[in-house]
């Protein structure tokens, strides 16, 4: 005896399947979206921190010379030379008036 399965089935059948499918796709382009944006930020990240190693080189390679080191005593540290004479203004308002006071 053979059985015969009825088409409505098969095509209920194939409905699910398909829907499954396409919400499953729906998915997967949403998780796509996801990774190419971070695809993305990294890039801009990546491109950034090689900006900074290329500042960090161009420092440490100024780093050993004598008009680096004497800059940086000078302004770090107020080092001054044996035969230098330090100015300290200690109301700045007096020489600009009340307009904005220039920033180092």
């Amino acid at each position: 005896m053979r059985k015969t399965m009825n088409v409505w089935v098969l095509i209920v059948m194939a409905a699910c399947i398909m829907g499954g499918f396409f919400w499953y796709s729906g998915t997967l382009n949403a998780s796509i979206v996801e990774l190419n944006n971070a695809c993305d930020q990294g890039k801009v990240r990546l491109a950034e921190l090689q900006n900074e190693q290329v500042t960090l080189k161009a420092t440490l390679e100024m780093a050993g010379t004598d008009a680096f080191i004497e800059n940086q005593a000078r302004t770090m540290y107020g080092y001054m030379m044996p035969d230098e004479i330090r100015f300290v203004i200690t109301n700045p308002e007096a020489l600009y008036g009340n307009e904005e006071i220039p920033s180092r």
